[in-house]
């Protein structure tokens, strides 16, 4: 906590201490005044009541005695009247029941007003005739001890905030020069040597400040004299001004260098980074924050990677690209962990906005291109990329003809096999744990490509998203689905829909119309979209979720649990059903701690009657320690993905 903070939390629990033993002092002085006069107002009424009374009783007339009572008591201004004879038995009685209008109950308990009745006993000459007691009506002295609590709040609560203002105001012009001396300090480890103008009142800050401009100063002029010459040189050809790191062209030229040139080394790995929503940043916050972003990874990527990367280049814009030597994939896989575990909390602080990272890696051999090269590590960033924020892929091919391919040529795959309908859809069973009866089957798009070769969802998806071609590939999958809705023997199906799609209304509203063509099958549908497509855009999720349920489908939500928003996700859109991320299922066989989370996951889902699904059950055991955590579980050991 800053030393700011410090200062104002402790003037704020002083004055809020004061504050409040005048509130309360000032409202019991203002109680005990009331009582007094609502006292003496009692007694007052009774002498004064007394009197016609005693001509009453004199002539036995209790009616007329009723009457006297009756017209004090109907001023309002009273709680109770009592007339009793000499031997205490009541001869007239009126009473209202307690009430107080326009205060709370919780004022009228904290500070309750209970006068002594006023008391006179009535007599003729020297013949006691009986007693009279009356009681004043505490309501309207409530209403105005009220009143004046609350403006003496006011006014407390008004000074408070002036003071705090102005304690504010006071720690600025004092600390101010303790924080430019700081910023210096700052500057000079990072070789910047800055005058700190800032002129302290103080005599001794003073000199602390003169001392530091003098060192920064005279170490300023000698290093700047020695490195001038050759530093302008390098940052104009091979150097990223903003981060420090080398650019494109260094890249290009060490990369080429390590793979074809006269000493190439035998295999490696290349690690690329991308931060995502940058340029919004930019724009909707301020160019400052992201350059400062972009410095922040520079310099974590330095410290985690600088005793194994050959090369640390920023590629442009929002693009960071690292060369491994001499490590196998395993090593390099946990070289990536290992940068994206230091980002974490980079990222996070710009989480609000919308900023995260994707972080791809792919090896190299000797002899590749650097065309085929870059073109493996760019699909392995769309991978990442559409797993979550802040994730990353690492592929282990190296030959592929499709990993190959370039982004252009994905694009046209992708158009082909949605002009002629190259789609096969394979199928997972999910069962229930308890007594593995069918929830529904998982649908699983595959394209066929110029081959009749079958291509995983997780090479074209991530090209599909980047062309915006995603609505189109799920309108063809939820037709090839429905069209198995006409069979008598349909099972119940879960269809993934990607943001993209959601997010357009053309597909949300075709999507309301197909399934309303379908009456009651389209109950036999599900539509999941994955936990960080719904954190993306919460409403939007929100808004398709309603529609599916509108026409009798289900909605649920695809590897919840390892994303930072998940709890928020699941909070602000409860589904019908969730399936936790497969390495969740994982951390139950961990320590405690890590079963007490994937514990507190499902039972926070399940408290909103929320369907757990686990994935990646892939043995007996397994399967069989699940029950009592999640509800239902899809895995190989239910079955694999098989062609419809």
């Amino acid at each position: 906590m800053t030393l700011r903070r410090q200062i104002l939390l402790a003037i704020s629990a002083v004055f809020i201490c004061i504050l409040v033993g005048l509130l309360v002092f000032s409202v019991r002085g203002t109680r005990d005044y009331l009582e007094q006069q609502l006292s003496s107002h009692a007694q007052d009424a009774a002498t004064a009541l007394s009197v016609p009374l005693a001509q009453s009783l004199a002539r036995d007339d209790v009616v007329l005695a009723e009457l006297n009572v009756a017209s004090f008591f109907d001023r309002g201004f009273f709680k109770r009247i009592v007339l009793t004879d000499t031997k205490g038995k009541v001869l007239v009685e009126r009473e209202l029941p307690a009430k107080v209008a326009n205060v709370p109950e919780w004022f009228t308990n904290a500070f309750p007003l209970a006068p002594p009745g006023g008391e006179a006993f009535v007599s003729a000459g020297w013949r006691q005739l009986g007693r009279v007691v009356v009681q004043s009506q505490p309501e309207h002295a409530y209403q105005y001890l009220w009143t004046s609590a609350r403006e003496v709040a006011i006014w407390l609560t008004l000074a408070y905030g002036v003071a705090l203002v102005l304690s504010h105001l006071l720690l600025q012009v004092i600390l101010n020069p303790l924080y430019a001396i700081e910023r210096s300090a700052r500057a000079v480890q990072e070789r910047r040597f800055e005058q700190i103008l800032t002129k302290p009142a103080a005599r001794e800050l003073a000199r602390v400040v003169r001392a530091m401009n003098d060192m920064s100063r005279r170490i300023s002029e000698i290093l700047d004299a020695e490195t001038a010459k050759a530093e302008g040189f390098r940052k104009q050809v091979l150097h990223d001004e903003l981060t420090g790191l080398d650019n494109r062209r260094s890249f290009d030229l060490h990369l080429g260098e390590l793979l074809s040139g006269p000493d190439p080394v035998a295999h490696g790995m290349v690690i690329g980074l991308e931060i995502n929503g940058l340029k919004e940043l930019n724009t909707g916050v301020s160019y400052q924050r992201g350059n400062a972003l972009l410095q922040a990874v520079a310099r974590i990527s330095g410290e985690v990677l600088t005793s194994s990367a050959s090369i640390r280049a920023r590629l442009g814009g929002s693009a960071f690209g690292f060369v491994l030597m001499d490590v196998n994939f395993d090593e390099g896989k946990s070289w990536c962990q290992e940068l994206l575990t230091g980002l974490e909390e980079v990222f996070a602080g710009v989480q609000d906005e919308g900023v995260s990272c994707s972080v791809g890696a792919v090896p190299f051999k000797v002899g590749e291109t650097k065309g085929h090269l870059m073109a493996r590590l760019d699909l392995a960033i769309e991978a990442a990329r559409q797993s979550g924020r802040n994730t990353m892929y690492a592929s282990n091919h190296l030959v592929s003809e499709q990993d190959a391919l370039g982004s252009e040529r994905w694009r046209a795959l992708i158009q082909h096999a949605l002009n002629d309908n190259r789609w096969r859809l394979l199928a997972q069973p999910v069962v229930n744990l308890a007594d593995q009866s069918l929830v529904h089957i998982e649908l699983m798009a595959r394209l066929l490509d110029e081959d009749n070769a079958l291509v995983p969802a997780a090479s074209f998806v991530p090209m599909a998203t980047r062309h915006k071609l995603m609505p189109e590939v799920d309108r063809a999958v939820v037709l090839l689905a429905c069209a198995r809705l006409q069979a008598s023997d349909a099972s119940p199906m879960a269809i993934n829909v990607s943001l993209q799609s959601a997010t357009q209304r053309s597909f949300v509203e075709w999507l309301r119309g197909v399934l309303r063509d379908h009456g009651d099958k389209a109950k036999l549908l599900s539509f999941e979209m994955s936990c960080f497509g719904v954190s993306q855009d919460v409403d939007a999720a929100r808004a398709f979720a309603s529609v599916v349920r509108s026409q009798g489908a289900r909605f649920g939500i695809d590897r919840l649990g390892l994303d930072r928003l998940s709890t928020h996700v699941l909070r602000q859109l409860p589904p019908d059903y969730v399936k936790l991320d497969s390495v969740l299922s994982h951390e139950v066989d961990a320590e405690q701690s890590a079963a007490d989370w994937v514990t507190s996951i499902a039972s926070l889902a399940r408290s909103m009657d929320v369907q757990v699904i686990a994935q990646g059950v892939d043995t007996e055991d397994k399967a069989r320690r699940l029950v009592g955590i999640y509800d239902a579980g899809q895995g190989y050991f239910f079955g694999k993905p098989e062609a419809l």
